[in-house]
């Protein structure tokens, strides 16, 4: 049901995912499309009426019949977060770059304390907390220039890289990828090397929490030409070295999962397949890869740039909002020590309980 407010001038319906009419998610494309820090997959109406279909608490704030659009899940009275988290690896306002929000009326609109946000578009928050690096791949000028690009800056990364590829194809017989397959077992495989990676660390099984495993599901059988799955495979005499599966827009695809055999694990078959994924993106159209957020070596080594995402809260005076914007206040003080374990104690707590509050 539509929920009606004025937001400092701005009005502001609340509505369920579903609702969203033809009109609606045409102005959301032209937004996404003006800016390219929105051209992400998990920004699209298409995402937003996928998870929408798995979540109840799923809402979406329409400002000023389409001027933006801003898309949560209400998770109690208290607090919502950007909707899909904890698997959204983008987040917050798509709307026009002038935009400013009352953020305590578009709280009180959707009857919670606080918005928090995390990987966030820019612009969405008007105080962020802190930013995190998004690795990206620029492929717009096409797999060469990439290449190129990649080359120059990290051309010992290139030549060892090479170098491992023609050892594996040597000791394992002949390397295949396969683009945007169809394979429901790779696929499967791909989901339980995860899961099995997960519990090895003794983290919460993300991927097998039924509304995520289902979301990934809907993902790989989606294909339109503005949102959609796409699996990779790197097959080794036949059998599955590693496998990625990917969300796409219209311009945009990031990389989601990753995983390998272990039985390859000297190879670094997960590098190899990456750059072929790369390679095929810039051949087929598309302006970037997306790694995602995370200090991990291989998107140092893949990507030719970053974007930065905010992190942080939205609340007007509420008690919720407080406790929130201390414990921000906390992690960032935090993280000035010297100490890097120490310093990234509160933010690796943050998450953690982030992710235990989204997965319950």
């Amino acid at each position: 049901m539509r929920r009606t407010a004025q937001d400092a001038g701005v009005r502001v319906e609340t509505i369920h995912p579903k609702e969203l009419g033809p009109a609606e998610i045409a102005r959301w494309r032209a937004h996404q499309r003006a800016l390219d820090y929105l051209r992400s997959p998990y920004l699209t109406p298409d995402w937003a009426q996928l998870i929408g279909a798995l979540r109840d608490d799923a809402r979406i704030c329409v400002l000023e019949d389409g001027m933006g659009f801003l898309a949560v899940q209400r998770l109690s009275r208290f607090a919502a977060m950007g909707l899909g988290a904890p698997i959204a690896d983008y987040q917050g306002l798509i709307a026009e770059r002038a935009l400013t929000l009352d953020a305590g009326a578009l709280c009180r609109e959707l009857r919670v304390g606080r918005i928090d946000l995390v990987n966030a578009a820019p612009g969405s928050i008007k105080s962020p907390a802190g930013a995190d690096a998004s690795w990206i791949a620029d492929v717009s000028g096409g797999r060469d220039l990439y290449e190129a690009a990649l080359r120059a800056r990290r051309a010992e990364f290139v030549r060892q890289t090479d170098k491992k590829a023609r050892k594996f194809a040597r000791e394992s017989g002949e390397l295949e990828i396969r683009a945007r397959s169809t394979e429901r077992m790779d696929f499967e495989t791909l989901i339980r090397w995860k899961n099995d990676q997960l519990q090895r660390s003794g983290q919460p099984l993300i991927w097998a929490k039924p509304w995520v495993r289902q979301a990934l599901e809907a993902c790989f059988e989606r294909d339109t030409p503005d949102f959609g799955g796409a699996l990779f495979t790197l097959h080794a005499s036949g059998k599955l070295a590693a496998a990625a599966f990917c969300i796409r827009s219209a311009s945009v695809l990031h990389l989601w999962l990753l995983g390998h055999d272990d039985r390859f694990d000297r190879f670094s078959p997960g590098i190899h397949l990456t750059r072929a994924i790369v390679h095929w993106a810039g051949d087929h159209g598309f302006a970037e890869v997306d790694f995602g957020a995370g200090d991990y070596q291989y998107k140092r080594q893949l990507s030719t740039r970053q974007r930065m995402l905010e992190r942080g809260v939205m609340a007007g005076a509420s008690l919720s909002g407080a406790l929130r914007r201390t414990a921000h206040g906390l992690r960032a003080r935090m993280e000035r020590l010297p100490q890097e374990r120490l310093a990234a104690l509160p933010g690796r707590a943050m998450r953690r309980l982030d992710l235990m509050r989204a997965l319950a």
